[in-house]
C-alpha cells in the first residue's frame, strides 16, 4: 500500500508542474487570411516540379532552376522587398536574407530542401507530380507534398504574408533551401553554410530544419497528438560485412560457402539487435506525456523507477523502437555468379542508425564481436557518408529560450499536442550546420496519424490543406514569438493572421 501511494504521490507532483497553455491568440474572422486560397494554387503548382534527386552529385538541375525561377515569379513581395536578400549559391540552392530592424541581435536560420526522392509511378495511384487535388478539394498529392516543400512553401507563405502588411521582424533570419539534402547535403546544404561564414556569420541563434511531425497514434493509448522537436539526430554507419572463401563447382561443395558464412553472420546481427537505450530524453518522453494519460497509464508513466522493465516493452513497439535504441538494417546482399559455381565471395550491406548514446567505434566493436568469425570481414564503406549522432540541443522549456519559442509555437497552432524533445530517427542537412549554435531542432509543423508516416518516401504522399494552412500559420507565430518575450501571459492579437 505505500508503494501504491508514493507512486500516486509522485504522479500528483509531475501533473501539478504541467506547463500551462500559452494564451489563445484573437481572431478577427472578418479580417481573416484573404490569401489562403492563393498559397494552396501555388503549393500545387510547386509540388509539380521534378526536383529529383538520384545520387550525390546527382539531381535534376534544369528543374532546379526553373523551381527557383517560379518561386520569384510566385513571391515577387518578398524578393523585391528592401528587407530582404537572395542569393542562389552554387547554381540551385537558394539562401535568402531577412533583415531585422535590430542588428545587433544574433540571427536564426529555417532550413527546408527543394529535391525529393524519385517516384515509382507504378505503385502511386496518381501522377506523383501532377499534384491531383481529393474530390473535397481538402487533400493534394505529389511527391514532397510532406518532405520537403510543403514546408518549404509555408515558410515563404508566412514571409510572405508578413511582408505583405508592411511588417519588418526585429531579429533578423536566414532561410536556407538546399538542393541534395536527399543526397547529403554536400553541394546544397554545405555551401550554404560555407557562404555565411565567408559573410562573417559564425554564430546563429538557433536552427530549425525539417524532422518529427505533429503525430497522432504514436503509442497505444495516446488520446493526444506528440508534436515532436527532435533535439538530436541519430548518426549513420555503412558496414561492408564480406567473406572471402575457396570458390568451385557445385558439385563438390566445401562444409560452408561464402554466402552461408555470410548468411550466418548476418542472422547474428539481427538476432542480436543493440541494447535498449533508456537515456534521459526518453525519461522525459515518459515523464511528460505521463501528465496527459488517464488513471492507471499516468501512474506507470510518471514513476519510471518502477516501472522501468514494462516501459521498456511498450517503447519497443511501433514508431517509438527506432529511437531506443542503434538500429540494425541488411540494405544490400551480393553472392554468387552462376546457378552451378560456388562463389569465392560474398558481401552485405550493414546500415545502422546511431543512438546518442553511442559511438561509431562501439557499434563496429559491438557488430565484430556479435559476428564472432574471424572469416567475417567488416569495413566501414567508402563513398557513404557515415557520421557520429548529433549533440543533444538544450531542450528545457523553462530556462533554454530557444525551445521555449518552438515550444510556445507548437502549442499555440496545436493546442492538443504535447511538444516533446526526441531524438530524430531520420538524417537532415543540420549536419552542415552544427557549428553555428547548439541549439538545432527539427521539426515539421504538420500533423498525420502514425499509420500516415510511410508515405513519406513511400507512395501518394499528401498534404492537407488544413496541414499546410496550420505550417504557414506556425512559422508566422514563430517569428513573431522570436520578436517578442515568449514568456509572456499577455495574448497578442494580430487578427490578420491564418
Amino acid at each position: 500500500l505505500s508503494l501504491l501511494l508514493l507512486c500516486c504521490l509522485r504522479t500528483f507532483v509531475l501533473i501539478s508542474t504541467r506547463p500551462p497553455l500559452p494564451p489563445p491568440c484573437a481572431r478577427n474572422e472578418s479580417e481573416g487570411y484573404i490569401g489562403a486560397d492563393a498559397s494552396w494554387v501555388r503549393l500545387k503548382k510547386a509540388l509539380q516540379y521534378k526536383t529529383v534527386s538520384l545520387a550525390p552529385h546527382d539531381y535534376n538541375k534544369q528543374e532546379l532552376v526553373d523551381f527557383v525561377r517560379y518561386l520569384k515569379q510566385a513571391f515577387p513581395g518578398v524578393f523585391r522587398s528592401p528587407h530582404v536578400r537572395h542569393d542562389i549559391i552554387n547554381k540551385y540552392s537558394l539562401l535568402i536574407s531577412v533583415h531585422g530592424k535590430n542588428a545587433t541581435l544574433k540571427p536564426y536560420m529555417l532550413l527546408s530542401h527543394m529535391d525529393v526522392v524519385p517516384v515509382v509511378q507504378s505503385e502511386w495511384k496518381w501522377d506523383g507530380f501532377g499534384a491531383k487535388e481529393s474530390a473535397d478539394g481538402q487533400r493534394v498529392y505529389g511527391r514532397g507534398a510532406v518532405d520537403n516543400k510543403g514546408q518549404l512553401m509555408a515558410v515563404m507563405e508566412a514571409i510572405n504574408f508578413m511582408l505583405s502588411k508592411g511588417d519588418q521582424p526585429v531579429r533578423s533570419f536566414f532561410i536556407g533551401f538546399g538542393h541534395d539534402e536527399e543526397v547529403g547535403g554536400e553541394d546544397g546544404a554545405l555551401q550554404i553554410a560555407k557562404e555565411l561564414r565567408r559573410r562573417g556569420y559564425n554564430q546563429l541563434e538557433f536552427i530549425l530544419d525539417e524532422g518529427f511531425m505533429v503525430i497522432e497514434g504514436l503509442m497505444p493509448g495516446l488520446k493526444f497528438p506528440i508534436a515532436g522537436i527532435g533535439v538530436s539526430e541519430k548518426g549513420s554507419l555503412y558496414l561492408n560485412i564480406s567473406v572471402r572463401s575457396e570458390g568451385g563447382h557445385s558439385s563438390l561443395p566445401p562444409f560452408q560457402s561464402s554466402i552461408g558464412i555470410l548468411s550466418a553472420a548476418i542472422s547474428r546481427l539481427e538476432a542480436n539487435p543493440h541494447p535498449f537505450i533508456f537515456d534521459d530524453l526518453t525519461a522525459n518522453f515518459v515523464e511528460r506525456i505521463s501528465l496527459d494519460l488517464p488513471f492507471p497509464l499516468n501512474v506507470v508513466c510518471s514513476n519510471i523507477w518502477l516501472f522501468k522493465p514494462l516501459l521498456r516493452i511498450a517503447l519497443s513497439k511501433g514508431l517509438t523502437k527506432s529511437m531506443v535504441h542503434t538500429t540494425t538494417a541488411i540494405t544490400m546482399i551480393h553472392g554468387g555468379v552462376k546457378s552451378n559455381v560456388i562463389p569465392p565471395s560474398a558481401w552485405a550491406i550493414v546500415n545502422h542508425r546511431i543512438h546518442p548514446s553511442q559511438t561509431i567505434k562501439q557499434v563496429i566493436d559491438r557488430d565484430i564481436a556479435v559476428i564472432n568469425d574471424h572469416r567475417v570481414k567488416v569495413e566501414v564503406v567508402k563513398g557513404y557518408k557515415s557520421f557520429e549522432a548529433h549533440p543533444i540541443s538544450p531542450h528545457n522549456p523553462k530556462y533554454d529560450w530557444p525551445f521555449q519559442v518552438l515550444d510556445k509555437s507548437v502549442r499555440q497552432i496545436h493546442p492538443t499536442a504535447v511538444p516533446l524533445p526526441m531524438t530524430l530517427i531520420a538524417n537532415t542537412d543540420t549536419r552542415h550546420y552544427l557549428n553555428f549554435t547548439k541549439h538545432v531542432f527539427r521539426h515539421i509543423p504538420v500533423t498525420l496519424h502514425a499509420k500516415e508516416v510511410s508515405m513519406i518516401h513511400g507512395r501518394d504522399e499528401y498534404i492537407s490543406r488544413s496541414g499546410f494552412e496550420s505550417a504557414i500559420n506556425f512559422y508566422y507565430h514563430l517569428i513573431l514569438n522570436v520578436d517578442s518575450n515568449v514568456n509572456s501571459t499577455v495574448p497578442h492579437t494580430h487578427s490578420t493572421e491564418l
